[in-house]
């Protein structure tokens, strides 16, 4: 049975602006110094810093980043106290976000495979999808997620949005 997704609303967060530390931010330029060699055709970066803020705001939880790229949602999630992994489609952006986060002494798994496929459960999940796939990912996250998670879904760069069921 499909999961209705007009049941989701969205949750107003007390975002502010949090200073990066000197590891989030060596993270961040570490990550895109590698982004011009990532040879992955759906690729889309977060603007790392609007995802800071926005994880800075949450309640301490496990998290998990669907569709994680580089890993740097995830390591940023981590530095801030939550427990973080991934889920990433892409073996060598994967195994290349792997070696980031360890680079920079962050432990955070990275599993690869397709969020759509996997059963993850979290507290929080972090996506940036295509616009085209808002409802899949909606519906993804109705179907397996504890009744208590939360969905924060890129609309843009700087807009994050947090859904509850």
């Amino acid at each position: 049975m499909e999961e209705d997704i007009s049941e989701l609303h969205e949750v107003n967060l007390p975002v502010t602006s949090l200073p990066l530390t000197e590891t989030a931010a060596s993270l961040i330029r570490e990550g895109r110094a590698i982004m011009p060699q990532i040879r992955c055709f759906d690729f889309v970066p977060s603007k790392y810093e609007a995802a800071w803020n926005v994880l800075a705001a949450l309640p301490r939880g496990r998290l998990c980043e669907w569709g994680s790229g580089l890993g740097i949602v995830v390591g940023l999630a981590e530095l801030l106290g939550h427990s973080a992994f991934g889920v990433e489609i892409d073996e060598n952006l994967a195994n290349t976000s792997r070696s980031l986060l360890r680079s920079q002494g962050l432990h955070s798994p990275i599993e690869t495979g397709s969020y759509m496929d996997l059963h993850t459960e979290a507290d929080y999940y972090y996506v940036y999808s295509w616009p085209s796939q808002f409802a899949a990912v909606q519906q993804r996250f109705q179907s397996i997620s504890p009744s208590h998670a939360c969905l924060l879904l890129c609309y843009g760069h700087d807009d994050i949005r947090c859904l509850k069921k």
